[in-house]
């Protein structure tokens, strides 16, 4: 037989106080207790090894103090560190962010939907792979806050990059480099905002009047693998490139990787982009230059929103909010040779 569960009922009794007193003392208010009873009811309270029961505190404020999260892959830096500061902003608030790591499978993310919804999560953050709208459906129906991260969805609070401008500078960078060769290494697509990058690659060498050759563009999963064998292939073209932009500084590294595997250099023989400036991205050898984004102001912004969307009664018009990109020049770029 499991233990009994304490009560406030049994540390009122063991203090000799009510109810009520107990609950001041717990809850610091309404009504002002003595030192003196203070003292005493926090020592019961401490030799009893009383804690709060939180569901039922949930269902008498009906306010749960849980967020879901839920993220593609909770190990890809960028969005451990969205992560890291929107728990950071929602712990602040008295909030416990529940995470879910999609691994970008449609079956995970609609049970993960509806397993917050059953949990009764007070707002949920969100970065869907696919299907974004029937994905949100239970949410709206349960009249649960909901923010959106990497999308621009109509009537839906979302948070996302400038992707198109990222792409359009990471390319361009290289066509000031002297480059005309310029591969792309793009990620398989998704309903996400960064499938932009490519148009912003492609509008940058039509300005440049620079041909379009769809044989330059390889598709590829996520991880450092992915890049490695991308860029393999792109190697092994009869006329293969003399810079290559990357979908993402994961796929940059496994591109690096690829080139010095083939005795050539980076950037002497092959200059690479990468995108997002994980931390890690300053460090490389040699350094990357990629397109930097504020990721932990995108934690900040999805944090803020939803917390807004919570705290108040009064319905809040939707919209996107789109986060600006910059290029941060390093070493792994230099003039075609």
């Amino acid at each position: 037989m499991s233990p009994k569960r304490i009560t406030y009922k049994d540390v009122a009794e063991h203090a000799g106080v009510s109810v009520a007193t107990v609950s001041y003392v717990l809850n610091n208010g309404p009504r002002p207790v003595s030192a003196a009873t203070r003292r005493r009811v926090e020592r019961v309270i401490d030799e009893l090894g009383y804690y709060p029961n939180e569901v039922a505190r949930s269902l008498r404020l009906q306010q749960s103090s849980t967020i879901g999260l839920m993220i593609p892959n909770a190990t890809n830096p960028v969005y451990a560190e969205i992560a890291r500061e929107l728990e950071r902003i929602c712990s602040e608030a008295g909030f416990v962010v529940l995470l879910c790591n999609s691994d970008r499978q449609a079956v995970r993310e609609e049970k993960f939907v509806q397993t917050l919804r059953a949990k009764g999560v007070d707002g949920v953050v969100l970065l869907p792979h696919q299907q974004p709208e029937a994905l949100l459906e239970p949410l709206r129906l349960a009249h649960i806050p909901t923010v959106v991260l990497e999308h621009d969805l109509p009537n839906v609070h979302c948070v996302c990059i400038a992707e198109e401008d990222g792409g359009r500078i990471a390319t361009q960078h290289l066509i000031d480099l002297g480059h005309r060769r310029i591969a792309h290494i793009r990620r398989h697509p998704t309903s996400a905002q960064s499938t932009l990058r490519i148009v912003g690659y492609r509008s940058a060498l039509a300005a440049a009047d620079i041909p379009y050759d769809p044989a330059l563009i390889f598709e590829c999963g996520p991880g450092h693998a992915a890049g490695t064998e991308a860029m393999q292939r792109l190697l092994m073209l009869s006329n293969p490139p003399t810079a290559v932009f990357t979908h993402n500084d994961v796929l940059a590294i496994g591109a690096m990787h690829a080139v010095h595997g083939a005795g050539l250099s980076v950037p002497r023989d092959i200059s690479v982009v990468g995108y997002d400036d994980i931390a890690s991205a300053a460090f490389f050898n040699p350094p990357l230059t990629t397109v930097r984004h504020p990721k932990a102001e995108i934690g900040t912004l999805a944090a803020h929103t939803l917390l807004r969307l919570i705290q108040r009664n009064e319905p809040t018009q939707p919209q996107t909010v789109v986060v600006p990109v910059e290029l941060i020049v390093r070493g792994s770029t230099a003039a075609v040779q």
